[in-house]
Order: C-alpha cells, then sequence, then structure tokens
C-alpha cells in the first residue's frame, strides 16, 4: 500500500496526499479535459458547488460534487482538478487534494524537538500561481509497500534565512524538509503542495531542495 503524508510541521497536521488519477489522451472521451490547481468551494452541505482557478476564473459545477476529504462547511479547498469546461459550467473528471504547507523558523523546530532532515527526493517544478497567491511544486517521492505502520513519508518548509537586496527587495530562503521515514525507495509517486503567498511580505523566494543529483535552489518572484 502506497502511504505518503504531507505534514504542515508548524501544527503537526498530517494529510493523506494521493496521486493524480490518470486519463486517456488522445481523440477519446477525455481528449478536452483541462487540469488546473484550483479552490474548491465547500457550500453549506459539505458539497463543492464551485472552483475559483489559479488565474482568477471562476467556474461552477454542472452538479455538486462529494469527496470524502470535504469535512467543513462554507471552506475553500486547495486541489488539482481536471475538468471538461462548457461555458462557465463544468463536469469534474478528477479532483485530488492538495496540501497548504506552512513556514517554520530553525529556532522553533529546534524548541519542538523536530529532528531537521532532507532526504533527497525529485524535485520536478516550483511555479508562482498567476494570481500571485500560491508557490506550487511537483515532486516525486520514492516508496513502496511495507507492513511497517509507523513508515511514513514526512514534509516541511523551513525558513533559513531572510536578507535585503541592494535595491531593497526582501528575499524569504526556504528549505525543504524530508524524512523518508522507514518508507521502502522501490519506485516514485508523483504529488504536489503549495505554499499560501498572501501573508509573506517579501518579494521573492528562494526554494533549495536535495535530490538525488544533489542540492537544487529556485528563485522565484512572487510579487
Amino acid at each position: 500500500m502506497k502511504k505518503i503524508l504531507l505534514v504542515t510541521i508548524c501544527c503537526l497536521a498530517a494529510l493523506t496526499a494521493c496521486t493524480i488519477d490518470t486519463y486517456e489522451k488522445g481523440d477519446g472521451e477525455y481528449s478536452n479535459v483541462q487540469g488546473d490547481f484550483a479552490l474548491l468551494h465547500a457550500n453549506s452541505a459539505k458539497m463543492i458547488d464551485y472552483v475559483e482557478l489559479d488565474d482568477g476564473e471562476r467556474l461552477n459545477l454542472k452538479e455538486p460534487m462529494a469527496k470524502q476529504w470535504v469535512n467543513k462547511a462554507d471552506t475553500f479547498y486547495r486541489s488539482v482538478l481536471f475538468y471538461k469546461k462548457n461555458g462557465d459550467l463544468i463536469e469534474v473528471v478528477s479532483a485530488v487534494q492538495v496540501s497548504e504547507m506552512n513556514i517554520l523558523s530553525a529556532d522553533t523546530l529546534k524548541k519542538r524537538k523536530i529532528e531537521v532532515k532532507t532526504d533527497p527526493l525529485k524535485l520536478e517544478s516550483v511555479w508562482v500561481s498567476k494570481n500571485k497567491q500560491y508557490m506550487n511544486a511537483s515532486i516525486y517521492l520514492k516508496t513502496g509497500s511495507t507492513t511497517d505502520e509507523t513508515a511514513i513519508h514526512l514534509l516541511g518548509l523551513v525558513a533559513d534565512s531572510l536578507y535585503r537586496n541592494a535595491d531593497n527587495s526582501i528575499v524569504l530562503c526556504l528549505r525543504l524538509l524530508h524524512d523518508q521515514g522507514g518508507m521502502p525507495e522501490y519506485y516514485s509517486v508523483n504529488t504536489y503542495f503549495s505554499l499560501p503567498l498572501r501573508s509573506l511580505p517579501v518579494d521573492s523566494i528562494r526554494l533549495t531542495v536535495n535530490t538525488y543529483e544533489g542540492e537544487v535552489t529556485k528563485s522565484l518572484s512572487i510579487r
């Protein structure tokens, strides 16, 4: 059984991360399927009734949709969404919850006695959403079947430093933490996470990730 947990370390809340449902490409039933990161709105009945895409477009669902991970009414959920569009209505093909990460300082990690690990993973891509509200990342984690119930992947973000450039722009340096957690490394599974940007008083982010090819640093303007 595949087990991948994304942890926003600052609150120690674990969210199950699933792989994206696949579909046939080409001229078949799903040839007009689009894929986007989005916020899914749950109505008073805990049903998804509309979505807000990262480009700012709002789309209503043809029919309200229930998801197992939707457990609060009148709430937005971060998701990777595959859908078929007809005007301002959509038919959802697949919706997978995406973990929203938080940032910790190194001092907080030390006080909470959280072990800092940067076990390698594969970084596919990292980018800022069109509406500048999120930094998104696509990664691959190596995993496999195990009978060890305590084996889990743990991910988190820690702030390494903050500095000001000569032009007065502020840069936040982040590091992606990863604990392999005793999981076997038989094959790779794709998963995603998002970092909310709206409350960060900085102009750019430098994200450092330990990969199987060594450390990689990505610089992103968020303004």
